[in-house]
């Protein structure tokens, strides 16, 4: 019989020429040609299936149908490479790859399309298409069979190396989340003393103030990162190491601005009284001095209600009013709950604010007292 040089068997292993398994995890592959049926050249002499019984040439092109669909269903499945070396899975490989060489391109697949084509010629009696049927089926049967057992085996694999990655992220978000936890401490005092300068005035420079208030916003926006995402709280561990670096300088510099800017703009001060004239020496009882109408030390300052002025969700805004109608001056401590958001040094009647960090879920305690 001749056959084309792509039908010629390609090892002596022998998965056919039609049928190719690939171990070592690069997959599963049949040629679509497993199915299809080997004419002959030329046929032989003698009677063929189809001269003897045109039932029984039926019965057995029917049952070349059923194992050619099962052969192709056998090359469908595909093993990755992340499970190949699964030992279940090397193991359902090869039963299906010898149940291939034994039922398809040139096993009982090729018998039965060679006397349902007219091939094979000779007597035929219903022993002999029997016996060539009961092979047919036992093919199909133990290729159906080999082929189920792989599909399972690698949804096993995958299932169970979906689980070993799982583990290992989870894994990987608690080292993590530990580092973000020992970063966050790392910079809490830090972050106390670069608010504190912001709140100090004005700077001879105004990028100084601009550049530690952009780092105390992203040092914010740090400590608040989703504790879920291992990519999120990865970046934050980043980014809170900048901030344990950064923070000390820029609140430095921005305090040195400071202090020049009040050596540029002294605050004034009021001029000593002028000194009194000496008593009189007349021997007449001293006058007693008119007492004052007013306070001479100005009327105490007093504090509103302390209110969320601004709520991003991880930034909040905490306002208060101050009334220093006489310019007594004050020091003004704003805290939400315990934890300390700003203070702020003035005189005369005005709104004061502070930001702070917050959880989103945490609960707002807005509160200012004088420092």
């Amino acid at each position: 019989m001749w056959l084309p040089d792509f039908l010629l068997p390609e090892t002596s292993v022998g998965f056919g020429p039609v049928s190719k398994i690939v171990g070592g995890g690069v997959g599963v592959l049949l040629i679509a040609m497993a199915g299809t049926a080997l004419l002959p050249a030329h046929a032989g002499s003698g009677t063929t299936l189809a001269q003897a019984s045109a039932e029984w040439q039926q019965q057995v092109s029917d049952q070349a149908s059923q194992l050619s669909a099962a052969c192709a269903k056998a090359g469908q499945i595909s093993v990755s490479d992340d499970v190949a070396s699964d030992a279940d899975v090397t193991a359902a490989s090869k039963v299906l790859a010898d149940v291939v060489t034994d039922s398809c391109a040139f096993g009982t697949l090729h018998e039965i399309q060679q006397a349902a084509y007219g091939e094979v010629t000779g007597s035929w009696t219903e022993a002999r298409v029997t016996d060539l049927l009961n092979q047919g089926m036992i093919a199909t049967t133990n290729l159906t069979n080999a082929t189920n057992d792989l599909s399972d085996a690698v949804s096993k694999a995958e299932e169970a190396a979906a689980q070993a990655e799982e583990a290992a992220k989870q894994a990987q978000l608690a080292a993590a989340l530990v580092q973000f936890a020992t970063e966050s401490n790392a910079i809490t005092d830090l972050m106390k003393q670069a608010k504190t300068a912001l709140a100090g005035g004005k700077a001879m420079d105004a990028s100084t103030t601009a550049s530690l208030q952009a780092k105390v916003d992203s040092c914010n926006a740090a400590l608040a990162a989703d504790q879920t995402s291992l990519d999120a709280i990865t970046a934050a561990v980043t980014t809170l190491q900048g901030c344990a670096t950064d923070l000390p300088n820029l609140t430095a510099a921005l305090k040195a601005s400071q202090d020049a800017y009040k050596k540029a703009h002294p605050t004034q001060t009021v001029a000593p009284p002028a000194p009194q004239p000496p008593p009189p020496t007349q021997t007449q009882p001293p006058v007693p001095p008119t007492p004052p109408t007013t306070n001479p030390t100005g009327r105490p300052p007093s504090l509103g209600k302390a209110e969320v002025h601004v709520d991003s969700g991880t930034v909040i805004t905490i306002e208060v009013y101050v009334s220093d109608p006489d310019h007594v001056g004050y020091s003004v401590c704003i805290y939400d709950g315990s934890r300390f958001a700003g203070q702020i040094n003035g005189a005369g009647t005005q709104m004061v604010s502070a930001s702070i960090a917050v959880a989103p879920a945490a609960q707002r305690d807005p509160r200012a007292i004088f420092c």
